[in-house]
């Protein structure tokens, strides 16, 4: 399996995906102040609270990485020869980039199409956001999201990396493990765009018999997004690899 999700011919590396659509900016912000994050190369890894408690709806947003975001943001807006683009709209357009759980379903939706067989099944890691509150300390933090903002040609240029953890697993693995059956065999209808995917992955990452299973094979999915705010183009695509560091001693 390892050789042939590393042989592009089988498997392509990278795939286009659609423009990200986020219908709620509030929420979307929320999911980004309980982010981690890496902005121009500094890192911003203290989220609120020791335990990664998230912004609940009408807080004010506590997070340092993005108060430094929006201030960047307007630092650049007045730069010399940019012209054209609002701080407030730059900072916007940037939430809708930072929306993990958008991101992750994008993600899936793509992925599921190549590596979901009969026998197989993909899934999220369980990490820290796929968390009720109060028991976030029983899950990992998520790869920090990188974010890189720049000014060329008088244009306010971003690209944004955020990379998903996820695992390819045998249904049987899972059944023996205990894992809900009907569940397993409502997978399919992930494929269905009239079916929202997230409520089935939620359903089976809060299955107790999830909690501890190794997948067969280790999946990073990087979604990123190339924008130049200044002429509204912008390319977002998928990048997948198969972790040598995760994958060894585990998938012949």
């Amino acid at each position: 399996m390892l050789r042939l999700l590393k042989n592009p011919k089988e498997f392509p590396a990278s795939h286009v995906m659609k423009n990200v659509y986020v219908e709620d900016i509030a929420m979307a912000e929320r999911e980004a102040a309980s982010e981690r994050g890496v902005l121009n190369g500094i890192k911003f890894l203290q989220i609120k609270g020791s335990s990664g408690e998230s912004n609940k709806e009408n807080e004010p947003m506590d997070s340092y990485f993005l108060r430094t975001l929006r201030e960047i943001c307007g630092h650049m807006c007045d730069m010399d020869g940019v012209v054209g683009v609002d701080d407030l709209a730059l900072y916007g357009g940037l939430l809708l980039r930072l929306c993990r759980s958008v991101s992750e379903q994008d993600a899936l939706e793509v992925i599921t199409p190549w590596l979901a067989r009969d026998e197989l099944i993909v899934l999220p890691l369980k990490r820290r956001h796929h968390t009720a509150a109060g028991k976030k300390g029983e899950s990992k933090l998520a790869i920090p999201i990188d974010v890189e903002l720049f000014v060329e040609g008088g244009d306010v240029h971003c690209v944004v990396t955020m990379t998903h953890e996820f695992g390819l697993f045998r249904k049987a693995d899972l059944k023996s493990r205990g894992v809900n059956e009907h569940r397993l065999s409502e997978w399919s209808k992930i494929l269905s765009k009239d079916a929202p995917l997230s409520s089935n992955q939620q359903k089976i990452l809060h299955d107790p018999a999830f909690t501890n299973i190794k997948p067969w094979v280790y999946l990073d999915a990087a979604v990123i997004e190339r924008i130049n705010f200044g002429s509204g183009s912008n390319v977002r695509f998928l990048s997948v690899s198969v972790p040598d560091e995760k994958n060894s001693g585990y998938v012949r």
